[in-house]
């Protein structure tokens, strides 16, 4: 438990994010449960903690801006995950479009690939890119049979 407070208040810090229960709470559950949350989800499993849903939607939101946690967006629905501390970060998640569970995708080669064509794009465009997000949408293997 005293780790769990340890590492969020240390990740707090470094975002420059004033310190309070509600917070620590809300990303506790993204370090210690790790999955991709919508908002309504975070609300329904901490409000046994006193945790209101306009602190929920306030707090991802900020925690959003400051890069803590990252959020994927399907055009209807808005999820959000731990957010990956990397220069360049590739995220690839698979969307099923019966049951719409989220799942990440993370094939060592495949992201090797993806980080070519960043590459590549950044050679071309003269850019410097930082997040590639790439939604994947089917049938997972359960909606699938």
């Amino acid at each position: 438990m005293e780790k769990r407070n340890e590492c969020t208040r240390r990740i707090l810090e470094e975002h420059n994010i004033m310190h309070t229960v509600q917070r620590e709470e809300i990303l506790s559950l993204f370090i210690t449960e790790p999955k991709h949350y919508k908002a309504d989800e975070v609300f329904k499993l901490l409000r046994c903690k006193g945790i209101g849903i306009a602190t929920v939607y306030r707090t991802l939101e900020m925690f959003r801006k400051c890069g803590v946690i990252k959020e994927i967006s399907d055009g209807k629905n808005r999820f959000f995950e731990m957010k990956k501390h990397e220069e360049k970060s590739v995220y690839v998640h698979f969307k099923c479009s019966k049951c719409g569970e989220i799942h990440d995708y993370d094939d060592v080669n495949a992201l090797n690939e993806f980080a070519a064509a960043v590459e590549s794009t950044e050679k071309k465009m003269d850019v410097s890119i930082r997040d590639m997000n790439i939604l994947i949408n089917g049938l997972c293997s359960k909606c699938k049979e």
